[in-house]
């Protein structure tokens, strides 16, 4: 789908990132499968284990810092993709792997490990909104054809629904304030970015979901969310934004 043509870009994109995200995901790995013999999984709450989950949402040495741009989509995708399971890990638990995961329980039980896996997968999809945009941009008109546009709309609705998960999570009574604020700061740093990869009819939804959460929210957190909502709000449409 993103079979790029042949230029030269500026990847921001750390060199030695792939290495860190590496390390640190088969740590968490190895760490994985020792806690579930006990029936449980890493927590934040405990000194060694989040140790280790901090080194896996180390955003400086994983990501490093933008401007992002065509050359950084596979390590961004990468990224996204370990990412993921890790999250996946958690919203999907269960001691007895012979019955189903109870995602609302493991919501509230693993809402530490949760949350922070919610707020760096939103930092990397606000780096991959951008190289994706940048990409498009260095495309000639006979190279946006229907299957690569089709295949950069499905690559925005997949990122879409990951911050969609985020914000919904916001919406949970048993989120503690704390966690409530690392998520919604989460959002609001990215928000510029988040905006110009996200149709405007999207944008809309996604405010409304967090506008629904906003009265139960904790005061701390309702200012950084207002600015997402701002930020989501200008009717400027660039970017992946604008892909039709």
């Amino acid at each position: 789908m993103l079979g790029a043509p042949g230029w030269k870009a500026l990847a921001e994109v750390p060199a030695s990132g792939p290495a860190q995200l590496n390390a640190a995901f088969s740590a968490m790995d190895a760490l994985t499968r020792q806690r579930r013999a006990s029936g449980t999984l890493p927590r934040w709450s405990d000194p060694a284990d989040a140790k280790v989950l901090a080194a896996l949402w180390n955003a400086p040495a994983i990501l490093g810092r933008p401007p992002y741009a065509s050359n950084d989509i596979p390590l961004l995708l990468d990224i996204l993709g370990k990412e993921t399971q890790v999250m996946k890990t958690y919203a999907l638990f269960s001691a007895d792997p012979a019955r189903q995961p109870d995602t609302a329980r493991n919501a509230m039980i693993f809402q530490d490990e949760i949350t922070r896996s919610h707020a760096f997968l939103i930092k990397v999809i606000a780096a991959a909104m951008p190289a994706v945009a940048d990409f498009i941009t260095r495309l000639k008109p006979e190279e946006m054809n229907d299957a690569r546009r089709q295949g950069l709309r499905t690559m925005r609705l997949g990122l879409l629904e990951i911050v969609n998960a985020a914000t919904l999570a916001l919406r949970s009574p048993g989120l503690t304030p704390e966690n409530q604020l690392v998520l919604v700061n989460g959002l609001a740093e990215n928000a510029a970015a988040l905006a110009k990869g996200t149709t405007r009819g999207d944008r809309l939804a996604l405010v409304a979901t967090v506008q629904s959460a906003l009265p139960a929210l904790a005061p701390t957190a309702q200012a950084p969310l207002k600015d997402f909502v701002a930020a989501l709000s200008l009717n400027s449409c660039e970017g992946l934004c604008g892909l039709e």
